[in-house]
C-alpha cells in the first residue's frame, strides 16, 4: 500500500492546515485541492486512470469521508466503474449530517429494519431507557417526524454537513434501497474495537452496532494489545464504517 498511488479529493489542500499547527501532506499523493478541486463526480476519470496507468478499476479502493449524500456518491461511484468504496460516516438512521448506506439499507423488509414510532411500542421503551446510559441513543420523539417518518432522519434526506434538507416519502426511500441492492455484492461494517464494559465509551448505544472484535469477557487480550492504556474517549468516535464491493 505505501507504493500505490494515492489520488485525494478535497476542497482545502492539507498544507494548509501547516500553518495551524502538524498536519500530513504525503509525497506519493496527487491532490485535487484548492485551485484544482473538482468534486468527486465531476472527475474526468478516465484521463486520471491513464495518468496513472490504471487499467482495471476493480482493483481501486475509494474512500469518502465527505459528509455528502451516500446515495448520490454510490451512483456516481457506480459511473465512474469503481467496486469497492468505503464510507466513513456511516450513520445510523435518524442521525449524522447526511444520507447513509445504513439509513437507506433500514427498511421494514430487512431483519432488523423499520421502526415503530410509538412511545409505548417495546421500541419506544427500549429507546428511552438506552438514552439515558449512551450519549447517542436516539429516542422517538428524536427518531420520528411528525408524521410518523422514521426514515432518513424524520423523513429527511440530509446532505453537505447538514446544509441541505429534502424531505422524501417512505417509498422513494425503498426505491434507493433497491438500487443500491440491484448493484450489491458485499455490505460489511466495520465493528467496535471493544466491548463498553472493556472500552467504557459511553457515546454510541452498542445496541445499534455490530458484535465488537474484543468481547466483554476477554479482558486479558484488551490488555495484552495495549488498549487499555489508550485514553478512554479514542473509543467514542465509532461510526459504523462500512465497506461495499458493488457491481455495475
Amino acid at each position: 500500500m505505501p507504493t500505490k498511488p494515492i489520488i485525494s479529493i478535497t476542497p482545502r489542500h492539507p498544507e494548509k492546515y501547516l500553518q495551524k499547527g502538524p498536519a500530513y501532506v504525503d509525497s506519493n499523493c496527487k491532490y485535487l485541492a484548492g485551485k484544482n478541486f473538482v468534486d468527486f463526480g465531476n472527475v474526468n476519470w478516465n484521463d486520471l486512470m491513464d495518468e496513472f496507468g490504471i487499467k482495471d478499476r476493480s482493483k481501486v479502493l475509494v474512500f469518502f469521508d465527505d459528509h455528502q449524500n451516500e446515495m448520490r456518491r454510490f451512483q456516481q461511484a457506480i459511473h465512474a466503474g469503481f467496486s469497492h468504496l468505503v464510507f466513513e460516516d456511516n450513520y445510523d438512521t435518524g442521525t449524522g449530517d447526511h444520507y447513509s448506506l445504513r439509513q437507506i439499507c433500514d427498511q421494514p423488509l430487512v431483519k432488523g429494519g423499520g421502526h415503530s414510532c410509538s412511545a409505548m411500542s417495546k421500541e419506544g421503551r427500549l429507546r428511552a431507557t438506552r438514552q439515558e446510559k449512551w450519549e447517542k441513543a436516539v429516542d422517538i420523539k428524536e427518531l420520528c417526524g411528525p408524521a410518523g417518518e422514521w426514515w432518513g432522519v424524520r423523513g429527511e434526506v440530509r446532505d453537505n454537513f447538514n446544509h441541505s434538507f429534502e424531505q422524501i416519502t417512505q417509498e422513494q426511500h425503498l426505491e434507493n434501497f433497491m438500487l443500491i441492492e440491484s448493484h450489491l455484492d458485499l455490505y460489511w461494517e466495520l465493528p467496535p474495537v471493544a466491548a463498553p464494559s472493556l472500552t467504557q465509551q459511553s457515546r454510541y448505544d452498542p445496541a445499534r452496532t455490530t458484535y465488537p472484535i474484543i468481547r466483554g469477557n476477554e479482558t486479558a487480550l484488551f490488555d495484552q494489545l495495549g488498549l487499555g492504556n489508550l485514553d478512554k474517549v479514542l473509543f467514542n468516535g465509532y461510526t459504523q464504517m462500512v465497506y461495499l464491493k458493488v457491481f455495475p
